[in-house]
């Protein structure tokens, strides 16, 4: 049993899950430990009608199904919301989304009270609505952060203006009417609905002078090159099959990003009782987007700008046109090669489907490209020249800056605090959306499982050489070579993530 406690968020690594819905178990509706009951209210006299709108779920595509038919009558809220119910008439107001009607009675589970409800040497498992022992599998707790008038529970952070937004592994936000908020919609078991291409694969003509890698949510695998002459971003789908698209001139690749989920696929059952009635989140735009970095330290043919491409598939002329316009800068890090340390760095998707990258413009500069209202910006000014970059939440990316100090980046109030020191350049970073935590590789050749929210770190795997790693959907970190930096290139490798919280 491995147990995590990163920055007051419990999650325990077990062997055993949590029921067939990822869950809490869902088999007893008896009040437990961490439960209050209401009296029984008046009841109307004779038979009543009642007429009943069934939640639906999410599925991993991202198309609705109907759940189970219920004899209770439920309509599923508005995320953030306290839930509007009818129950049986014995339950009388039971409308919280921390209540439940069993048998006649109002259950309060543990969420979202003030004083803590659970006995000495445990804990309430938002996941459940239960009391936990510290170190049970599939157990979600923690304390809450202030937020307007809100309190952000386990599962869920601030976004800076008032409002809880979910954070993996939960995939939405339940909160009552007194403001206290968790995640719903969690997970306790890794889903693997993609497997990658396999290794051999990857390997092959694939892999010629890589230098970054990323996964789509399907596990086609895409990369850029960094080579003498023309560069290439690639596509491997996990059947094999290989597409290239070539850059623009000499212009030299550093990395390649795919707008991907920022939490797990959906249920795909309400489970009764510990679930609660909860609206499932709406799917993404742009999913499966994919933009590179083009860099230059000079001698390039002409004047061709460098910058942040986007790739256009349908367009055979201009497959990968430039949307952040780049100047020249350079670096001393994260790789101390000049080639590989110039031009813009950072690269990474917001959930808003605006790209974000430092250095376009100056050193510790942080520069955008909404594609949606087709405007370019410079938002923050880092300390230092930007190295790596990654989403934590619909509000937060995490930056990485020369040095290995660690930033955490509102994208709405467009401010940042500094979460932690690494000690070293970051070569990479990757969020994994089952966690929430982020791999950063390392110039020191270590590769960090990092909280984002707290800080709190640890050393998960050690590279062979220089590079930089990705997280795939299939559950695997990814470790590719910096090729071109090495004398005797290197192989992609992977390491297993946990499979359980």
């Amino acid at each position: 049993m491995q147990r995590w406690a990163l920055g007051g968020l419990v999650c325990c690594v077990g062997v055993m899950g949590c029921g067939d819905d990822g869950r809490a178990d869902s088999g007893s509706a008896t009040p437990s430990a961490g439960t209050t009951t209401a009296p029984t209210g008046a009841t109307s006299e004779g038979p009543s009608t009642t007429a009943s709108t069934t939640p639906t779920t999410s599925t991993s595509e991202g198309e609705s199904e109907s759940a189970a038919a219920s004899t209770t009558s439920t309509t599923a809220p508005t995320s953030g919301e306290p839930t509007a119910t009818t129950e049986p008439a014995g339950c009388g107001a039971c409308s919280e989304p921390n209540q439940q009607c069993v048998d006649d009675l109002c259950v309060t589970l543990c969420q979202g009270q003030e004083l803590d409800p659970c006995p000495e040497g445990q804990v309430c498992d938002v996941i459940s609505g239960t009391c936990h022992a510290l170190a049970d599998a599939c157990t979600l707790a923690g304390a809450s952060e202030a937020c307007g008038d809100k309190q952000c529970g386990p599962g869920s952070v601030c976004d800076g203006q008032g409002a809880c937004v979910p954070v993996a592994p939960c995939a939405d936000v339940a909160c009552t009417s007194a403001g206290a908020c968790w995640g719903a919609a969690c997970a306790c078991d890794r889903p693997i609905e993609c497997q990658d291409p396999s290794l051999e694969q990857l390997n092959g003509p694939f892999a010629e002078k890589i230098m970054g890698i990323d996964f789509a949510d399907d596990c086609t695998a895409w990369m850029v090159t960094l080579r003498s002459g023309t560069d290439y971003l690639r596509r491997l789908r996990p059947d094999g099959e290989l597409t290239e698209w070539p850059g623009v001139s000499n212009l030299d690749m550093g990395e390649v990003k795919v707008l991907r989920r920022l939490t797990i696929p959906q249920l795909h059952e309400v489970p009764p009782v510990a679930s609660g009635p909860v609206a499932p989140p709406q799917p993404v735009e742009g999913l499966g987007e994919v933009a590179i970095t083009y860099t230059c330290i000079g001698g390039c043919f002409g004047d061709i700008i460098q910058g942040v491409a986007r790739l256009v598939e349908d367009d055979p002329d201009d497959p990968l046109p430039i949307v952040i316009p780049a100047t020249e800068t350079m670096g001393g890090g994260p790789f101390m090669a000049p080639v590989a340390d110039a031009g813009p760095q950072g690269l990474t998707w917001g959930e808003d489907r605006v790209l974000y990258v430092g250095n376009s413009t100056a050193n510790g500069e942080y520069n955008t490209a909404d594609l949606v209202q087709a405007t370019v910006a410079v938002v923050h000014n880092f300390p230092a020249r930007v190295t790596a970059s990654a989403p934590v939440s619909p509000a937060h990316l995490l930056v990485a800056v020369e040095g290995g100090a660690l930033y955490r980046y509102n994208v709405i109030t467009k401010e940042s605090e500094l979460v932690t020191e690494l000690g070293a350049h970051v070569t990479g970073l990757s969020h994994d959306s089952f966690s929430g935590l982020v791999y950063a590789s390392m110039s020191s050749l270590e590769v960090l499982a990092v909280e984002p929210f707290t800080g709190v770190f640890e050393v998960f795997a050690t590279m062979p050489d220089k590079g930089r790693v990705a997280v795939s959907p299939s559950g695997k970190l990814y470790y590719v070579p910096a090729k071109y930096l090495q004398a005797q290139e290197g192989m992609i490798q992977s390491w297993d993530l946990p499979a359980a919280i």
